[in-house]
């Protein structure tokens, strides 16, 4: 369940609305988050959840990538490369 919506995250993730095996995570920045009009929840709130989809992603066959702290460029670059393989 998400803690953010309330909504049951494995029914969009399972075996029968199956995406790319790769799944790519950002975590939550400290130094740049903000609060919104689209992300209203608090940093505490935002780093559960991160920490939640680290573990359902895997359970459900999905390999998580976490994205590195770097320049855009480099992020880029990251996830251009796991891509290819």
């Amino acid at each position: 369940m998400s803690q953010i919506t309330d909504e049951p995250l494995a029914s969009y993730l399972d075996a029968e609305h199956s995406y790319y095996r790769k799944v790519f995570l950002t975590p939550p920045w400290p130094e740049i988050y903000v609060t919104d009009a689209d992300r209203k929840h608090e940093l505490t709130k935002a780093l559960e959840e991160y920490d939640r989809l680290l573990e359902v992603y895997p359970s459900l066959g999905y390999e998580a990538l976490v994205v590195p702290k770097a320049s855009v460029e480099a992020r880029a670059e990251f996830m251009l490369a796991q891509l290819v393989r």
